[in-house]
């Protein structure tokens, strides 16, 4: 009498070999959402810095403050001037919302401004 089911050996390979694509596939696809999260990450931190640097360059008063002088902006602050969307901005890394008291530091050199925001703000 012949059977027209699966043998243990038939399944057991199969199991195998799922298990194998899974070793393969899974650090793969976690590489990638970590790789994008830091991505995501570095490009809320660039939209930080050029917030500041329009900030700056619309506001000729602080624009010949911050050359005599270290100069710091709040996230708060660069919402409140339309640089920044309004309300809770999240941080992709951790899942929580930049604290919108952290600043960005703008410094100038003698002959160009340097904007930039400090990330141990955000441990």
């Amino acid at each position: 009498m012949k059977s027209k089911a699966f043998t243990l050996v038939e399944l057991l390979g199969v199991i195998v070999v799922l298990g194998i694509l899974a070793m393969i596939t899974v650090p793969i696809v976690q590489r990638t959402i970590i790789d994008n999260t830091n991505s995501v990450y570095e490009d809320q931190i660039t939209s930080f810095e050029k917030a500041a640097r329009n900030y700056v360059g619309q506001d000729p008063f602080k624009m010949t403050k911050c050359q005599t002088e270290n100069c710091e902006i709040t996230l708060e602050e660069l919402q409140d001037k339309g640089l920044l969307p309004s309300g809770d901005i999240k941080n992709p890394k951790t899942d929580e919302n930049f604290n919108l008291k952290n600043v960005v530091k703008i410094t100038y050199d003698g002959n160009k401004y340097t904007y930039k925001y400090d990330t141990s703000q955000d441990e």
